[in-house]
């Protein structure tokens, strides 16, 4: 069982604006603008600040386990899903801006709650569902020549194989879920993106999938590489 949180966020760019596009890599920065001068009171209510850059803060280093927050851009919208302790950290941020507000020539509504906030029994089920995943990272850059020389039944098996361990190891090591006779296929693979996404200076192959398993997932949660951005997402299919 895990809890969850989702906040919308819609943009409008004044007129004349010069802004670079807007990216979930922006919006991350642009919260980190938003939380300097409101830090001291959102840690005294309670929230752990660290968790919306996925850092810890004295070292910088990046953390270790699932994001607790994660970055959307679907639509000319932004959506920022908390998880667990992300939870009471997004609502206390989401609580001070509540109205309309700007960060440079971007104004925001305020954050707009897609639920009232719930909680997800992210486990094993009887029979298998459908999921389709989006702009899917699946390969680190050091994968990449190992991958291009597999034929493609090579290139399924691999990305089938990587699916697995994402859902067993990212989410059932780091969110403590407990999955029976884990079952993962690929049915699939709607679109291989003709350009790799560029983070941090590496490029990592994007990929829109349609696959089945015997695990209830919930919407926006993310699986693979720059999970915190929002690449990998899941949903319904």
């Amino acid at each position: 069982m895990i809890k969850l949180q989702t906040y919308r966020l819609e943009p409008f760019i004044a007129a004349n604006a010069k802004t670079d596009p807007l990216t979930t890599e922006w919006l991350r920065e642009a919260i980190n603008k938003l939380m300097r001068n409101e830090r001291k009171p959102l840690e005294e209510a309670g929230a752990d600040v660290s968790l919306f850059f996925n850092h810890h803060p004295e070292t910088g280093r990046t953390r270790i386990g699932y994001p607790l927050i994660i970055y959307h851009y679907l639509d000319g919208r932004f959506y920022l899903t908390a998880i667990n302790e992300g939870v009471l950290s997004l609502s206390l941020l989401a609580s001070r801006f509540n109205k309309p507000f700007s960060i440079g020539d971007i104004v925001f509504e305020g954050f707009k709650k897609e639920n009232k906030g719930e909680e997800f029994d992210l486990g094993s089920t009887a029979e298998p569902r459908s999921y389709a995943l989006m702009e899917w990272l699946p390969l680190h850059h050091k994968d990449l020549n190992a991958y291009r020389l597999m034929d493609m039944a090579g290139k399924v098996t691999e990305l089938n194989n990587r699916l697995e361990k994402h859902i067993s190891g990212e989410l059932g090591k780091y969110l403590g879920i407990s999955f029976d006779a884990l079952q993962v296929v690929i049915t699939d693979i709607t679109r291989v993106y003709p350009e790799p996404v560029m983070c941090k200076g590496h490029e990592y192959p994007a990929f829109d999938i349609r696959f089945t398993t015997n695990v209830a997932l919930p919407r926006l949660i993310t699986l693979g590489n720059n999970k915190a951005l929002g690449y990998g997402r899941v949903m319904p299919a």
